[in-house]
């Protein structure tokens, strides 16, 4: 039996707790209980510095449904969330500039604050060191940023320079003493000193699908717990046949840079993680425009080896397959095809976060929190927030909304003052996210029912 961090086993321990609570929950009994996570674990189940030797993943269900019986427990859980409360955001007088120099208003799950943590233009994709600071991408700018707290006020020191001149840098993910970062053409990785610095890069892959700094050209990366990465190719189109195979996949890579592709039929995967408890990759993907404001759900859930999850030939809706006559009949059946998770058409679901801290009630350990960036051609707009995808035996169940707020009318981006991107647990325990039209990262923290 390969050997598992005892710090893993806290992970899966949590969230497993986690889970017999809701379950204690919907047979009407009360529990209490309390655990200590350490940030290691974190980095650990999504490929940092300290992962542990790699366990077999369990198999992953093809479909998208839980039992009857999981399903029950997740509506009566459901049934006593608390609802969303308006709150003023929280700015420092500092930040009280831009999109912040007038009060705002968003709707946050009851127990919970929100603040503006840091001012940074454009922010997009998080990761977090291990030594304590959030890097944050601006890929137009070819620049990663770090922001810390080192006082431990809330707020940021002013941010900082942490790496430039990349080629629209987009994943980052800590392994093996080495920062790997995704940009359009390559995957460079950089040694650090593991106190804010890093060295010289060195190319890992090269030869990616030629792209401009732009949406569909995001490259996302992160590591699994044997220690191979993954990176996903967006389309470069919203429906067609592509010329390069590799658009509209997700690729498999080994730290030395041998490459195969591990799923297809993802239209735009803007984001990569591990589900810490099941071992199981997940994805949050872009689907296609045009077929009307609820078609087709935007995938976000798990990503399994060798699936083909539709695109460009087929689209997954209302618990079927339907044929995209806008393509020459490439799979006219519809064969071979792998259902998936999906949330409400549009959204367009960028990042994703499995909270693994101790500093959420334990409901909340193991789940994925997803930053939903918001529609531009739907009729009423949807998305502009942060939702939260509780998981049973690792399988993604009915979304609930975290925050919302930033969408203040019906016209899409016309109307929304912030557009949430991606979601990152701290050093701290909090919640970060970016944002990248008011240009910030909000902190969002538990301070009781």
């Amino acid at each position: 039996m390969p050997h598992v961090s005892t710090r893993l086993i806290g992970v899966v321990a949590g969230a497993l707790l986690g889970v017999a609570l809701l379950a204690a929950a919907a047979c009407g009994l009360v529990q209490s209980a309390s655990s200590e996570m350490q940030p290691a674990a974190r980095a650990a189940a999504a490929g940092g510095d300290a992962a542990p030797a790699a366990p077999a993943a369990p198999a992953a269900r093809t479909d998208a449904s839980s039992t009857p019986a999981q399903a029950a427990q997740v509506r009566a859980a459901q049934a006593v969330v608390p609802a969303l409360v308006s709150t003023t955001l929280q700015v420092p007088p500092s930040l009280r500039r831009g999109a912040f120099s007038q009060d705002r208003q968003l709707q946050i799950r009851e127990g919970f604050s929100i603040s503006v943590f840091a001012l940074v233009p454009g922010a997009r994709s998080m990761t977090l060191t291990p030594w304590g600071e959030l890097l944050v991408t601006q890929p137009s700018q070819g620049r990663i940023i770090a922001v810390g707290d080192g006082d431990g006020d809330g707020v940021a020191e002013p941010p900082r320079v942490f790496a430039q001149g990349l080629q629209c840098p987009y994943g980052m993910a800590f392994r093996d003493g080495y920062l790997y970062v995704a940009q359009s053409t390559v995957v460079e990785r950089f040694p650090h000193d593991g106190a804010g610095s890093i060295g010289p890069g060195e190319i890992v892959v090269d030869g990616l699908p030629q792209s401009p700094c732009a949406p569909h050209h995001f490259r996302p990366l992160t590591f699994d717990w044997a220690g191979l990465f993954y990176v996903a190719f967006g389309s470069s189109c919203n429906v067609c046949v592509e010329g390069d195979p590799r658009r509209g996949t997700v690729w498999q890579f080994t730290p030395d840079g041998g490459g195969r592709e591990y799923a297809s039929g993802l239209r735009n995967t803007v984001d990569l993680e591990i589900d810490p408890v099941a071992g199981v990759l997940w994805g949050a993907t872009n689907e296609r425009d045009n077929l009307g404001d609820d078609v087709p759900p935007d995938p976000v859930g798990p990503i399994l080896e060798g699936a083909n999850y539709g695109w460009p030939y087929c689209n997954w809706a209302d618990g079927t397959w339907h044929r995209d006559t806008r393509v020459p009949p490439g799979n006219p059946n519809c064969q071979g095809l792998t259902p998936y998770n999906g949330i409400q058409a549009h959204s367009a679901p960028l990042g994703i976060n499995f909270y693994t801290q101790g500093h959420l009630p334990p409901e909340f350990w193991g789940s994925a929190f997803v930053g939903l960036h918001g529609s531009w051609n739907r009729s009423v707009g949807v998305g502009f927030k942060v939702i939260r995808i509780p998981t049973v035996d690792g399988q993604p169940q009915p979304e609930e909304d975290f925050v919302a707020g930033w969408l203040t009318g019906p016209r899409g981006p016309n109307d929304a003052w912030g557009r949430p991107v991606d979601v990152q647990d701290g050093p701290d325990g909090a919640l970060y996210v970016s944002d990248d039209r008011a240009g910030a990262i909000y902190r969002i923290v538990y301070t009781g029912s």
